[in-house]
């Protein structure tokens, strides 16, 4: 079994200097102000953010039925409540994300968490750190067990993240190790995606969107960092997460401009 190693808090050199650079060219081809002055951009990606992360968690909704649930609040029939409610909680944290000027900051970090797990887990542990032990299934790896602990290294963290210049290198530093650190009872590694974007926010970066052919990817990737600390795998599943976005949004703005040129 491995055991939670303070020493990844650390490793605050992620991506590469030619990563950035190729991140950074991606993002000059969208602008995230264009992203977000654009509805249908919103509502889209919004969609495949939700129903990507619940995915991720093992919810069992499909994409239209997610859909049907958040324009038409219609449940599916035989689907657990808990799994409605998962996306329903999903798509008030995105809406936050969307709307406000959020600061990746340890109050946003449990506002975030007071959403995403409200009928997830007791009231009296949301928002709060856990003071027991959790399990991770299909990994080794055994995280800390006091909320004392759980606070003294989450301090840290957000210490060590004002030293990051990068915001790329921010954004999968805070991402990895909220999710490293299982702070709360359950909901962290969707509250960690939420946070990953209120970074990408904050600094104009278009946001990161999860694609459902991936999900594999980012739980290997996610699970090879709670046994090594080492971001590589992460690394290369986020660039090609971020590739496919910005390559949707060029197919979209391609397909409109051509339309434009259409003569009758």
């Amino acid at each position: 079994m491995t055991t939670y190693n303070p020493n990844f808090l650390d490793n605050t050199d992620i991506f590469t200097k030619d990563e950035l650079e190729y991140l950074e060219e991606l993002n000059k081809q969208v602008s995230l102000k264009k992203f977000l002055n654009n509805k249908s951009y919103v509502d889209k990606f919004g969609l495949d953010f939700i129903y990507t992360s619940a995915l991720i968690e093992g919810n069992t909704y499909d994409k239209l039925d997610t859909l049907s649930l958040i324009q038409y609040g219609r449940t599916a029939g035989g689907k657990k409540y808990s799994d409605a409610k998962m996306i329903l909680n999903l798509r008030e944290a995105y809406d936050k994300l969307i709307t406000q000027d959020l600061k990746p900051s340890k109050d946003t970090f449990k506002d975030l968490h007071y959403i995403l797990s409200n009928e997830m887990v007791a009231e009296s542990q949301r928002a709060i750190p856990r003071d027991s032990e959790v399990t991770i299934m299909g990994c080794d790896y055994i995280p800390l067990s006091t909320k004392e602990k759980l606070d003294d290294e989450l301090n840290y963290m957000f210490k060590k993240l004002q030293e990051i210049k990068n915001p790329f290198n921010q954004a999968l530093y805070l991402h990895n190790n909220l999710a490293y650190l299982q702070y709360f009872t359950d909901c962290n590694k969707r509250t960690a995606r939420v946070m990953l974007n209120v970074v990408l926010k904050e600094n104009n970066k278009m946001l990161y969107i999860p694609d459902e052919q991936s999900v594999k990817e980012y739980l290997k990737s996610i699970v090879n960092y709670y046994e090594t600390g080492n971001h590589n795998l992460f690394q290369k599943y986020f660039i090609n997460s971020y590739e496919k976005v910005i390559k949707m949004i060029k197919e979209v703005e391609i397909s409109k401009q051509n339309e434009s040129d259409i003569k009758r």
